[in-house]
């Protein structure tokens, strides 16, 4: 089967767990269950995906230049009523082989009809054939078998994979699990400390599902071998050591996309460096009494990517192998792929970034400073340079890091009154040149602590039985996206803390216990996504480079609170996650399960932003009201 072409690791892990493979009795017993699900995520506004070309604010909207030219960019905006519209099926088989030995496996489908629409095109294979406006939901084909994980098969609608295909192993202090599978560290929910081994899988319905589900459908699964050794009644040590295996990111131009469309996400070259690394970690746990520590240390390379532009490589097109000024750079050499070329004609998208003003507004929306990585294009590639300097008039302030451009209101006295910015972006005419972007997966160590503590007091007191647990995490030299997206990365040390409070409460004799939880994180130079704080904040006209971010550090807080009823049919969630950045996540849910077999599950979204600083800012669109039916069987 294609999609197990990655597995080029296996032997190593296989090798590691040789010691353990021990002859095993013939009595076998399974048991099967499973669910068929039907997602359905009813969108309560009109906006769609800012950072699709389709959900762009300023579709259709007259804008006057900084030297009064007006630019009215088409109109391609999409009238999407779902932001998911999914049904989903598990089917899971429990193996119990002998009293020391058992195994799992989960098989996973996830079909999502062309409920969608976006206005970009996406041009496939060599010849650039335009596709049209289907959106291909699940495809990640420039990994390094077309494939986003080590055991799945996707295509634009549809994809299967196998997230758990293990065995486990029980003898005395001894547990090991051997094969494909998740390794979750960390108590927080929505908030990641400890919880490090795998990234996430993002392409379904972002981090937006039911919040008391943490992350168990999108931690991704990975094959390795991971151990427990319990080494008296109080200690535990525990270590894994799992193939590497990236966060799979929403595809391009999809509901949940999070990178602005204009910029072409090849991942292939990322991938190609680390496809083959194993990722390790050890973690020691103890109590004294009611107070419980645990200390980890993990050496990876980081899931979640740093982007950089790199050349796009093309050849073909207009431009052709042409080289360009004294430099004698090719097309090819630029970070550029142009996709307005087809079966040798020019073919326009119709939807043109003229606009400075969106550059800036999209990149701030990413935690860039648009205004550097214009400037940082003729740090890189040296026609551009000559073409700033030559063709612009520009000349770089060497007093001010040799920048070329300092905003987005720059002018450069040309004849027509327009600005530089201007005459740039009129070079993305048509929407039909796109920026090429490659991750890089980064090698890094994270070391950790935590500790849990019971309060004990009066029975039925609000303090009695509390739990309080902290989580903090060390990662020296921790790579980050460079806000102009250039090779030169940001490397700070980052410090992440998280404090937790969690209790069962019983208000009535009538009503079960009710369950609390209250969170705050704090992060040194990232926010929760992962954006250096450096860039943060940029606007339509100002520059994302404030040091005032970086200065305080990012904070979230969370509360939850979960309420059964009565004979347990029904339960009333809450979950409110708080940017202090200025931003708010609300989430109420309730939960109906009239039998064993059905559940009915409806939660609404709420979201909203001050501006670009905050994490929700990508998201601040997708306000919706999700409906979940299941059968379990």
């Amino acid at each position: 089967m294609k999609y197990l072409k990655r597995a080029t690791g296996l032997p190593v892990l296989a090798l590691m767990a040789t010691p353990l493979m021990t002859p095993v009795a013939s009595a076998i017993d399974v048991s099967v269950s499973g669910f068929i699900r039907q997602d359905m995520a009813w969108k309560l506004t009109n906006d769609d995906n800012y950072v699709n070309r389709g959900g762009n604010p300023l579709n259709g909207v007259p804008i006057t230049s900084p030297n009064g030219i007006d630019i009215t960019k088409v109109d391609k905006s999409t009238e999407n009523d779902w932001n998911v519209f999914a049904t989903k099926a598990e089917l899971d088989f429990d193996i119990s082989i002998s009293n020391n030995w058992s195994a799992r496996v989960k098989f996973r489908g996830v079909y999502q009809p062309d409920v969608f629409e976006d206005s970009s095109y996406a041009y496939q294979g060599e010849n650039g054939n335009r596709k049209g406006d289907d959106v291909d939901h699940f495809g990640v084909k420039n990994f390094s078998n077309g494939e986003a994980t080590y055991l799945s098969h996707s295509e634009d609608n549809y994809m299967i994979d196998i997230p758990s295909l293990y065995l486990d192993y029980a003898k005395g202090p001894l547990w090991v699990r051997i094969g494909n599978q998740q390794i979750a560290w960390g108590e927080a929910l929505f908030f990641r400390v400890a919880d490090v081994a795998n990234g996430l899988d993002l392409r379904r319905h972002l981090f937006l599902d039911f919040g008391a589900e943490e992350y168990s459908d999108e931690r991704l699964s990975s094959p390795g071998v991971r151990a427990t050794y319990r080494l008296n009644d109080n200690w535990e040590i525990e270590g894994f050591a799992q193939m590497f295996q990236p966060t799979v990111l929403p595809t391009r131009n999809s509901p949940y996309n999070l990178i602005l469309s204009g910029f072409a996400q090849n991942y292939h070259e990322g991938f190609q460096k680390v496809e083959n690394q194993i990722n390790g970690g050890v973690r020691l746990m103890g109590t004294f009494g009611d107070l419980g520590v645990q200390f980890f240390a993990v050496s990876r390379h980081n899931p979640d990517p740093i982007f950089r532009l790199v050349p796009g490589g093309q050849t073909d097109g207009p431009f052709g192998a042409a080289s360009f000024g004294p430099s004698g750079q090719t097309f090819a050499d630029q970070p550029f792929i142009y996709t307005g070329w087809e079966n040798g004609a020019y073919v326009s998208q119709g939807d043109a970034s003229t606009a400075p003003q969106e550059w800036m507004y999209q990149t701030g929306l990413a935690g860039l400073d648009g205004t550097a990585v214009v400037n940082g294009l003729a740090r890189t590639y040296p026609f551009l340079e000559e073409f700033y300097q030559n063709v612009l008039g520009l000349t770089p302030d060497l007093n001010n890091n040799g920048e070329y451009f300092t905003g987005v209101t720059d002018v450069a006295g040309n004849a027509n009154g327009m600005s530089t910015y201007d005459i740039l972006f009129a070079f993305y005419e048509a929407g039909s040149i796109d920026g090429n972007i490659t991750p890089t997966y980064a090698a890094e160590d994270v070391f950790g602590f935590g500790f849990n503590y019971i309060f004990y007091r009066e029975p039925g007191s609000f303090l009695d039985q509390l739990v309080v647990r902290f989580e903090a995490s060390y990662t020296p030299d921790k790579k980050f996206t460079a806000n102009d997206l250039s090779p030169d990365w940001i490397v700070e040390d980052e410090y992440v803390t998280s404090f937790i409070l969690e209790k069962y409460h019983r208000f009535s004799d009538s009503f079960p216990a009710t369950f609390f939880i209250f969170e705050w994180m704090h992060k040194s130079e990232s926010d929760m996504l992962g954006r250096h704080l450096s860039g943060l904040g940029g606007t339509a006209t100002r520059r994302g480079n404030s040091d005032a971010y970086e200065d305080r550090g990012w904070d979230g807080l969370v509360f939850a609170f979960q309420q059964p009823f009565p004979n347990l049919t029904w339960r009333a969630d809450l979950s409110v996650l708080y940017d202090l950045n200025g931003g708010i996540f609300i989430q109420p849910a309730v939960r109906y399960k009239p039998s064993s077999t059905w559940t009915v599950e409806a939660f609404a979204n709420i979201i909203d932003s001050k501006d670009n600083a905050s994490i929700f800012a990508a998201t601040d669109w997708s306000d919706d009201f999700t409906v979940r039916i299941t059968y379990q069987f």
